[in-house]
This record gives structure tokens, C-alpha cells and sequence, in this order.
């Protein structure tokens, strides 16, 4: 069981739960556009927070890039990202294919340090599709979403890369990539006016995306690692 000392979002029922974490890593197609098919960019989260940054993220491409096909990962154990071979849990070298595909940009968001992906990652095919960000010990007294600015972590972080990777094989992504920038810097940037003025991150920064396949109510009541906060 997983615990947090603050409530937690929800995105999986208890059936799809034990599924997905059985399996280590799998897609999650309600934050991923067309369900996830033929992806013009992956990115993936791993660790709670910032899994839902992952997610905030492609809520975030759904309105910069509408034509952008963006699939999300939830990755739950490592071991599953080791090159084949290597670890009993490690997924051959067409599973791996099949959920990050073989040539698209790959984005981790990651709650640990960088070498230890990038370790585990050695000796899959063309790796240099692949960037990490991770911990990188920034930041001390602020607030939550302000140490996520920090480590470069944040859902505007993680959209940024996203447009770079799939600006490079995807001309409208190219285009409009200097504006969507601009844009995502310019959210980020008023955010952490905000966060420095009143020492607080904005009340709606947790709020849940909208995704119009995503049925929220049947994870309602629900804290972290499924914990019913009600009564």
C-alpha cells in the first residue's frame, strides 16, 4: 500500500490498479489522445507527483497542440524499463517497442535521480529519443508545484519537451513550436509570481484535468493508493 501525507489524485479503479501494477508500466488512455494510437510523441511519469504532471501535461497539448498524438505511461516498477535479459520483470525488447514504440520521442518524468533511468535504459535501441528529468536537489523552503518549477519537472517542463521531441518529425509541431513555447514559459512564469507574492501555489494547481473519456466518478472518495477519505 502506498501512503501520502496529503490526498492524493485518483486515476484507476481497484480492478485497473492491481492490473497495471501487476504489469509494472502500461498506457493510460484516458490522458492519451485516440486512446494512445500511433503517438507522435510518449511521455511517461514515474512516481506519484510527478505521474501527475505527466498528466497535466497532456491536458496542457490538448489545448496548445490539438492535432499533437500524445500517449502517456505510468511506469510502477524500474525493473520493467532494464534492457531484455537483464531482470526477471524486464520487458523484451517488442514489448518495450509496442508500448514507446521503436522511432517516436520518449519524455521520463522522474521522482528519483536521472543516471539511475538512464543506467537501466543502457543497450535499448536508439536511446537518444529518450530525456529525463528528475531530482536535481533544487530548491528548499518554497511550496509544492514551486520545487517542481525548480527540478524542471513541472507539466509546463514536461510540455515543452514533448513539443521539442515531436517538433522534430512533426511539421505543424515545428511551426507553432516558438509561439507554444513562449506560451508555456509565459504560464510558468506568472505561476511563480504568484507562488513568490502570496507563498502559496494558485488553488486550482491540483485540480483534476478534463478529459472527456475520463470518468472520474468511479475513483471518488478516493485518496492515495485508493484510501477512502469519507467518513
Amino acid at each position: 500500500m502506498v501512503g501520502s501525507k496529503q490526498p492524493t489524485a485518483v486515476f484507476l479503479s481497484p480492478e485497473e490498479t492491481e492490473s497495471h501494477c501487476r504489469a509494472g508500466a502500461g498506457v493510460w488512455k484516458f490522458a492519451s489522445t485516440n486512446e494512445g494510437m500511433n503517438p507522435d510523441v510518449i511521455i511517461a511519469g514515474i512516481g506519484t507527483e510527478l505521474t501527475f504532471e505527466v498528466v497535466k501535461a497532456a491536458e496542457l497539448l490538448r489545448e496548445l497542440q490539438p492535432k499533437l498524438r500524445v500517449r502517456v505511461v505510468n511506469v510502477t516498477d524500474l525493473m520493467v524499463l532494464g534492457t531484455e535479459g537483464t531482470h526477471p520483470h524486464a520487458l523484451s525488447s517488442d514489448d518495450f517497442d509496442a508500448m514507446f514504440t521503436k522511432d517516436k520521442p520518449i519524455h521520463f518524468n522522474y521522482h528519483g535521480y536521472a543516471a539511475e533511468l538512464k543506467g537501466l535504459l543502457f543497450g535499448r535501441p536508439q536511446i537518444e529519443r529518450i530525456t529525463i528529468e528528475s531530482y536535481k536537489e533544487e530548491g528548499s523552503t518554497t511550496t509544492p508545484f514551486d520545487m517542481m518549477l525548480l527540478n524542471n519537472v513541472s507539466r509546463y517542463d514536461v510540455a515543452e519537451a514533448a513539443l521539442k521531441g515531436a517538433a522534430k518529425h512533426k511539421e505543424e509541431v515545428r511551426v507553432d513550436l516558438s509561439k507554444n513555447l513562449s506560451e508555456i514559459r509565459g504560464k510558468a512564469k506568472e505561476i511563480r509570481k504568484f507562488i513568490l507574492k502570496y507563498g502559496k501555489d494558485p488553488d486550482d494547481t491540483y485540480d483534476l484535468p478534463k478529459f472527456a473519456n475520463f470518468d472520474e466518478s468511479r475513483t471518488k472518495g478516493q485518496g492515495a493508493g485508493g484510501v477512502n477519505y469519507e467518513g
